[in-house]
């Protein structure tokens, strides 16, 4: 191990390889057209491993209320796809929730652009 840095938490390691394996389900094995339109952002382990807070993030146009019914509906096989990859002795709790991020930049983006734009007019 280098000096100065610090091995990553198992969790950490966990939850990047769960994000790995939940796109590719959601990609290639799910029939739902609807996970299709849905990016895996980040993947959240508990330190015990046993809940997985698992972002996404769908493409514009896309109906929330459908994701979720579909991702519901999906649930089990996406459980049944996890525990064939042997990745965890027991299966965590999904939760999957809307990954804001890319929303709150944007909203940023526009209040700085106005920001910028006003201190132009006062000049």
């Amino acid at each position: 191990m280098r000096s100065g840095t610090r091995p990553a938490k198992r969790s950490t390691r966990v939850g990047g390889l769960l994000r790995e394996i939940l796109a590719a389900i959601l990609l290639e094995r799910v029939a739902d057209p609807r996970l299709k339109e849905l990016t895996i952002t980040d993947v959240e382990m508990s330190p015990d491993l046993k809940l997985a807070r698992v972002y996404y993030a769908a493409r514009q146009g896309t109906n929330p209320e459908d994701l979720v019914l579909a991702l519901d509906k999906a649930m089990g096989f996406i459980k049944q796809e996890v525990a064939r990859e042997h990745i965890l002795r027991t299966m965590p709790e999904f939760h999957f929730l809307p990954d804001e991020t890319l929303e709150r930049a944007e909203r940023l983006g526009t209040l700085f652009a106005a920001l910028h734009k006003g201190e132009g007019q006062e000049s």
